[in-house]
Parts: structure tokens; C-alpha cells; sequence
């Protein structure tokens, strides 16, 4: 068993021993009557709210502010599944936001050493599941965690996925996708297709090459090959959706995308296929700041040597092993 599919099988016995401690009646609860220790618990559809842990000694109209941080639109097709990294997201940023925490975040250092969460906490602003306009894009891409406080900070948060998000075009199927004639990508920055532009996305008006060139070492005037946004294309975009501006701008002093992964994860250690991806954006940076990373494991102790919602904290470190 390779070290990825080791760590998955031991997060989803991490997350049945979670519904033991519980006492969680996986009959009622979830949408198998019987634990499989193959798959990690998934609560039936009425019961998906209780994939969020909440503060205990939090009111219940708190409680009920902190399941509603996330609209129920918003929600992904998975997030009744105790591996969501979303539900993940709304436990930990919908409690601290709700219960007037946010502003333990600050002295959080990334493992870059710089402010994980670098803003005023006064008068910042937090939203899950962010839409951002401005970039062009038929579907607005959407921050997980977002901030606006003096600093625009692009949060994205992964538990147990194994790499970055990466570029859809080259993917398309002849038969298949029905705009394949237009849309498809062989992988490189080139004109194809008697396209305009060389990127396919590019010819349908999204910006990314509009901004990258002036935050990235990457030029938009030559022919690339392999293409750069394709492996780094996720990354990429957070860092964009951060920076630019609607009046075409792109600030690159004080707006940046933070990275929230599993440190257990193997995907996001030395060899890794994420840690790759987040090392090739990064190192292509002209401001290397404007990408920063931490682990769940940091910000947890974090919280717990600060005694904030110290039963939260134990919680988490059950569901998750942080």
C-alpha cells in the first residue's frame, strides 16, 4: 500500500472511531446502516448540518448562525462526507467568526514564517465560499474562506485531496463535451484550433492571462510548452483572485492566497504531488509572499495554546487528527 492510500485508510478508521466516541447511531444518521471501513461515514442529507462541529459552550442562536455561515447552496456535492474540506472550512472559520474569535488568527505564522492572516481583525470581513467577479469567467471562481481586512486574503483549504486543481481543457473528450471543438487544449500555451489567442480560456474572455504576467515570471506574448497555468492552474487562480482588481490593477502588496492542508497528508510532504504544485506557482512568483501555506496541525495548536474554544480544539483533534 503506497503512503497516500495508507494515509486515507487510516483518516477514514480515524473518522468511524470519531462516530464511537460520539455516540453517533449511524443507523439514523448516515446513509449506511453498517460502518464500511473502506469509505469515510457520510450523514444522510436531513442530517448534513451535524458534519459541522460547534462550539459547546456556544448559544443556540449562535449554533444556528454558525451552520447558516454557509449558505445551503453553496454547499459541495460531498459535504455531508466526513472527508469534506469544506465542512472542515465552516467547523473551523464559522465558529471563530461567529463567537467574535477571528482575532486569535493574529501571530499565526505560515510555514514561510510570515502572518498566516495578515489584516485588521477590527474591521475585517470573512465570507465562506467567496464568488469572485472580476476575473472573466463563465462560472465565478469561488475562495473557500475569504477575507477583506486591509489585506485580501484567498483561502483555500484541502484535507485529504491529493493534488491542486489543474487546468480542464486539455481534458475535454472528443464525443463527449459538447464545446470540445472550441475549448480543447493539447497542454501548451500555442494558438490551436484557429483560435486568436493561445489559451482556450483566453478566447472565451477570462482574464487570467490579463494578471498572471504581472504577478507570475510567466510572459503572455510567447508560445509556452508545456503551458504553466495548466498543473499550477488552481494555485494560480487563488493568487489572482486575491490580486486583481476590477479596474484591471492587480495589488501585490497587501492581498495574497493562503493554503490550509492535512501535514499528515502525503500529497502535501517532500515528493509530494501538491507540495510540487504549490512549490512550481510559488517559485514562479515575482512576490513569493503573494502565496503562502500552513497546516491544519499549526493553526489548531495555535488555537489551543491560546485557550480558545479549548472543546472545539479537542474535537478536531478527534475528527481529524490534527
Amino acid at each position: 500500500m503506497d503512503t497516500y492510500r495508507r494515509y486515507i485508510s487510516e483518516l477514514i478508521q480515524r473518522f468511524w472511531n470519531f462516530v464511537d466516541v460520539e455516540s453517533l447511531n449511524a443507523t439514523d444518521l448516515f446513509d449506511r446502516s453498517e460502518p464500511d471501513v473502506r469509505r469515510p461515514p457520510v450523514f444522510r442529507a436531513e442530517f448534513a448540518d451535524r458534519n459541522i462541529l460547534l462550539a459547546g459552550d456556544a448559544d443556540e442562536m449562535s449554533k444556528q448562525a454558525i451552520v447558516s455561515s454557509l449558505p445551503l447552496s453553496e454547499r459541495h456535492q460531498h459535504f455531508a462526507s466526513m472527508r469534506s474540506s469544506q465542512a472542515l472550512a465552516q467547523t473551523v472559520f464559522g465558529n471563530l467568526a461567529i463567537l467574535g474569535e477571528l482575532d486569535v488568527l493574529d501571530g499565526v505564522k505560515t510555514e514561510e514564517g510570515l502572518p498566516a492572516f495578515d489584516m485588521d481583525f477590527e474591521h475585517a470581513k470573512m465570507e465562506l465560499e467567496y464568488n469572485v467577479g472580476h476575473l472573466g469567467e463563465p462560472r465565478p471562481t469561488s475562495v473557500d474562506v475569504w477575507f477583506d481586512g486591509g489585506h485580501r486574503i484567498a483561502v483555500e483549504c484541502k484535507l485529504a485531496e491529493p493534488e491542486f486543481g489543474t487546468c480542464s481543457r486539455p481534458n475535454l473528450r472528443e464525443g463527449v463535451d459538447k464545446n470540445f471543438d472550441r475549448d480543447y487544449c493539447d497542454g501548451s500555451y500555442t494558438r490551436q484550433r484557429g483560435r486568436q489567442t493561445r489559451c482556450s480560456l483566453s478566447e472565451i474572455g477570462v482574464k487570467y492571462w490579463d494578471f498572471a504576467p504581472q504577478v507570475f515570471d510567466w510572459s503572455g506574448d510567447d508560445d509556452i510548452s508545456p503551458c504553466v497555468l495548466r498543473n499550477t492552474y488552481q494555485l494560480a487562480r487563488n493568487v489572482l483572485a486575491a490580486c486583481a482588481q476590477e479596474d484591471g490593477a492587480v495589488d501585490r502588496e497587501s492581498s495574497y492566497a493562503l493554503i490550509i492542508y492535512d501535514a499528515a497528508n502525503p500529497a502535501y510532504r517532500k515528493n509530494g504531488e501538491a507540495i510540487g504544485q504549490f512549490h512550481k506557482a510559488q517559485s514562479a512568483l515575482k512576490y513569493p509572499h503573494m502565496l503562502r501555506s500552513l497546516s491544519w496541525q499549526s493553526l489548531v495548536s495555535h488555537l489551543e495554546a491560546g485557550h480558545i474554544l479549548p472543546d472545539l480544539v479537542a474535537r478536531l483533534r478527534s475528527k481529524y487528527g490534527f
